[in-house]
């Protein structure tokens, strides 16, 4: 794919062993309009495939259609679900995951305790009268709560691998492989600046994880010139995003959790600009910017 053409593909053109969906990109708030349709203005959801199954990563508002598409296509839906963090903007469609309410959902949720709080009392908590008309009561599938941390949850011939990230929360990152093939998601992380509850050779240890991996989502919030008025506030720019992938060795980088504000011409600007600036310096890094609707086939790299 052209890293600075807009007309993204919609639809994988072939069968691919492993695949990446957008079903939202968009960071802090669903950003819907005409200036936003492009990239998209949905929050946070990346539906990875691996084979036959599902791995979901966030339930921002983009969830809401990957659930009726699940629905719609398939008798009994199965997913892991992976959530980074319970910021509003990575759990806003829970409620609206309409495989939830039907009873031949099987769905495993995976996330980080937040202090003496489970992933479960957090779960049922975004459900109570105050917040939302149906209780947690009502929900039908089958689900099974699970803690994560540093260490890697393997399944079959799937491994997920998370990572603490720099962010308000305890926040963490996922890299999934499959046969060789791997896909990473890290939508809120500070690579540099504010102070965290990290080591100090964080930065060395994220590169390491990331090493070689096929396909990067990550947080790209701020430009340069916005970045020092918001130091703090948990997020990267976009210069700072593809040090981390050339560092890491990764071969495509998509810039994720777009501004709330950023126009897809802004976008497409930055990465004009990018992609110039890498084609100089002879850099083999594709860039991109993660488009809501968009099928990425993740397939071995040729000679």
């Amino acid at each position: 794919m052209d890293a600075v053409t807009v007309s993204a593909p919609r639809a994988v053109q072939q069968a691919a062993l492993m695949s990446a969906t957008c079903w939202g990109t968009r960071g802090s708030i669903p950003s819907p309009g005409h200036s936003t349709a492009h990239f998209g203005g949905n929050t946070s959801c990346l539906l990875v495939r691996a084979g036959k199954r599902r791995f979901i990563f966030d339930a921002g508002t983009g969830i809401r259609g990957l659930g009726q598409q699940m629905l719609d296509s398939d008798d009994r839906a199965e997913a892991d679900l992976f959530l980074t963090h319970f910021h509003w903007d990575h759990i806003q469609g829970i409620p609206f995951f309409a495989p939830l309410y039907n009873p031949e959902t099987d769905i495993r949720i995976h996330g980080a305790p937040q202090g003496d709080r489970s992933v479960e009392s957090i779960f049922r908590a975004q459900l109570k009268p105050i917040y939302f008309p149906i209780p947690f009561e009502a929900l039908e599938a089958s689900m099974e709560f699970r803690h994560i941390d540093e260490g890697p949850w393997e399944s079959g011939d799937v491994t997920v691998s998370a990572m603490r990230c720099r962010h308000p929360a305890n926040t963490y990152g996922y890299r999934i492989d499959t046969a060789g093939l791997s896909v990473a998601y890290l939508p809120d992380n500070e690579l540099i600046g504010a102070d965290y509850p990290v080591e100090r050779d964080w930065y060395d240890r994220l590169v390491e994880f990331l090493g070689g991996v096929d396909l990067l989502f990550h947080d790209a919030m701020f430009t340069d010139e916005e970045y020092p008025a918001r130091e703090g506030w948990g997020h990267s720019t976009f210069t700072q995003a593809v040090d981390l992938a050339q560092r890491a060795g990764v071969r495509s980088l998509r810039f994720f959790h777009h501004a709330p504000d950023r126009s897809d011409a802004e976008l497409l600007d930055i990465l004009t600009d990018l992609s110039q600036r890498l084609s100089a310096r002879n850099s083999r890094l594709e860039l991109g910017v993660a488009a809501e609707g968009e099928e990425l086939p993740v397939q071995e790299q040729r000679p």
